[in-house]
């Protein structure tokens, strides 16, 4: 909590803090008369609920006291907060990394103070083996002086959003560049993960990003505290070749364990897709399908985390990218990130946001025909459409011709394969793909065999 906030609309907003044991707490608010009061337990810490009003660009105060003092937080606005979380590439500042720039980010640094009421706090890294009591970080205006500190998906995502509903919005920022899933989980579930040594979380010889349940305790933990809206996540470089057979049953507990924390339900829980990326090109046993078989992790989460979707990336990469784990294209995230929020949690089912999704597929003679989830409308007709194989029995793929068919399906064959069983889209470390729904937005890369590498 702090100056330059923004608390969410509508609801009951924690407030927290410490004080003497048995101290009386009254906070008053500039939208009420009315004060809300408790009690500080015996180790000093209270927290209490103040109802807040419909979102309003107007700056609003919370004044906080006890029988010694009074704090008063300033320049408080109310609308809509979301908590982003990951790893590096949702880390990444809209000024970029040092030969990693972020497209476009000059002009929206130079004029970004025409988002007023976009404001950030980026959750200070701390890795901790127990629970933390409070996190570190400063609510942060948005305008060239310091929006170029901002998590960019995250300015995208806020900037857009605040537009679209005219109203402020809130980033709370809690990543880390190179952590795994398992940092970001508590201890009771890690318990249960035979792989996992929780002696690792203390041990000085391990980098912090690899540490199981650091980051969970650390930074998000306290941060659940604050009453956010809704979670974008953007992360699992980093579990490529560490229990990526795990990824979707951690990352669907993951969801439950973070709403649980934060205490609003099932809010919406986005899933930002690993875009293309030529992991370690081969390097340390790692081949051309393991960045693949971690979206395939990605978008199986989806299916098993209530009110969730993935956000499709595999079209936002250049072809001298490929060595580049931190793809330029980062204003396209945080806008189709907005796009979702409108069609999921803001009641405009008109913005087509769900990408293409692999269905099903039926197989006559030479020709396979395949189906897709939100396409009814058809696809972009490119001329040619690249990223489809298909495969026999003998599991040897062949690059597919590709038909457009009726209702949003595309047929597709191959000489070389004269009885296919199995098509493979975009199935590769990094392949760019320009199957695009009607919309704009690529399929989800997919396969539908299940044969090793």
């Amino acid at each position: 909590m702090g100056d330059n906030m923004v608390l969410q609309q509508q609801t009951d907003a924690r407030l927290w803090g410490t004080a003497e044991p048995g101290s009386k707490i009254t906070a008053q608010v500039s939208w009420s008369v009315s004060e809300v009061t408790a009690k500080t337990d015996r180790n000093g810490n209270w927290e209490l609920f103040v109802a807040t009003p419909a979102a309003t660009f107007e700056p609003q105060w919370v004044k906080i006291n006890d029988s010694n003092s009074t704090i008063q937080l300033n320049n408080v606005l109310i609308g809509e907060v979301w908590l982003c979380s990951g790893q590096s590439n949702m880390e990444m500042q809209l000024s970029g990394f040092s030969a990693s720039p972020v497209e476009g980010s000059l002009e929206e640094i130079a004029f970004s103070s025409q988002y007023k009421g976009v404001r950030y706090l980026a959750v200070k890294k701390s890795a901790s083996v127990k629970p933390a009591a409070d996190a570190e970080g400063v609510w942060m205006e948005c305008n060239p002086l310091t929006s170029p500190t901002f998590g960019a998906v995250a300015y995208f995502f806020a900037s857009r959003l605040s537009k679209a509903l005219n109203v402020p919005v809130g980033i709370i920022n809690a990543s880390w560049g190179g952590s795994v899933i398992e940092a970001w989980l508590n201890e009771e579930y890690l318990q249960t993960c035979e792989d996992i040594d929780l002696a690792d979380a203390s041990n000085s010889s391990i980098n912090d990003m690899y540490k199981p349940m650091v980051m969970y305790n650390g930074m998000f933990k306290p941060a659940s505290k604050y009453s956010v809206n809704g979670i974008i996540w953007y992360q699992g470089e980093s579990n490529i070749s560490i229990a990526r057979e795990y990824y979707a049953d951690r990352l669907t507990a993951m969801a439950e364990l973070w709403r649980s924390d934060i205490g609003r339900g099932d809010i919406p829980f986005f899933i930002i897709e690993l875009a293309p990326y030529d992991y370690y090109d081969g390097q340390y046993g790692l081949q051309d399908e393991n960045g693949p078989r971690l979206r395939e992790q990605q978008f199986l989460a989806t299916k098993t985390i209530p009110n969730s979707a993935i956000i499709g990336t595999n079209d936002l990469a250049y072809p001298h990218e490929a060595p580049n784990v931190h793809p330029s294209k980062k204003r396209e995230i945080g806008e189709r990130c907005c796009y979702m929020a409108m069609n999921m949690a803001y009641g405009y089912p008109t913005v087509q946001a769900k990408n293409p999704s692999f269905a099903s597929m039926t197989i006559d003679k030479d020709v396979v025909t395949v189906r897709f989830d939100n396409a009814s409308t058809g696809f972009i007709a490119y001329d040619d459409i690249v990223g489809f194989e298909i495969a026999g029995e003998g599991k040897h793929w062949h690059k597919a011709d590709v038909k457009f068919g009726w209702g949003g399906t595309v047929q597709l064959s191959s000489r070389e394969v004269p009885n296919p069983v199995a098509v493979r889209y975009c199935f590769h470390d990094f392949m760019i793909g320009n199957l695009k729904s009607i919309a704009g937005l690529p399929v989800i890369p997919f396969r539908t065999d299940n044969w090793d590498n």
